[in-house]
């Protein structure tokens, strides 16, 4: 059986990669973004009177939430909401502010994709899932960050994406570090 292998779209371009420290203060950033969006759906709530006394989320489909007057289906609905969040919030920032989240615009890095000039939904979708993939075991996902010559994380192997430095735009040129290795 011959392996054909699909070319890269960023083939012949150099970009700097983003480092690693940039990435995590992004994600922070981000996570941080998303506490918010929690505290303004429980401040919403509770301005209807149906007060939010505890949630505890420990994974997509793992939430626990206890509610005043408010009927079953709703606790439903919101635990799936406050599970998918953090997949809801990183898709639709991927994928309408061109591969950017509030973090990664603040600290001027950006997602691409390998095979593909734009990110596509289901790029968007695979890699916030794959975030979940990254924390597990330990966060082994994330450490593979350290060794891989183009600082790819599961999560980037699995959306098929690297994560760049854009260029600076007093010096109209790219920042220091490493540039993406050709195979």
């Amino acid at each position: 059986m011959k392996n054909n292998t699909r070319p890269e779209f960023h083939q012949d371009n150099e970009f700097t990669l983003a480092t690693i420290k940039r990435r995590f203060i992004a994600f922070l950033i981000d996570w941080i973004v998303i506490i918010l969006i929690y505290c303004c759906i429980i401040i919403l709530f509770a301005l209807f009177n149906m007060n939010i006394s505890n949630i505890n989320v420990h994974g997509i489909f793992d939430v626990e939430i206890e509610m005043d007057n408010t009927h079953p289906y709703l606790i439903t609905i919101l635990k799936f909401l406050f599970g998918l969040l953090p997949v809801i919030y990183f898709t639709i920032s991927y994928y309408y502010f061109k591969g950017q989240t509030i973090g990664k615009y603040f600290l001027r890095i950006k997602v691409l994709s390998l095979y593909h000039e734009h990110l596509g939904l289901w790029h968007c979708i695979e890699r916030s899932l794959g975030y979940f993939a990254s924390a597990l075991e330990f966060g082994f996902g994330y450490i593979q960050a350290f060794w891989n010559p183009n600082r790819m994380t599961l999560h980037d192997k699995i959306g098929e994406t690297i994560v760049i430095q854009l260029l600076d735009k007093k010096h109209k040129e790219q920042a220091p570090g490493t540039v993406i290795t050709k195979k």
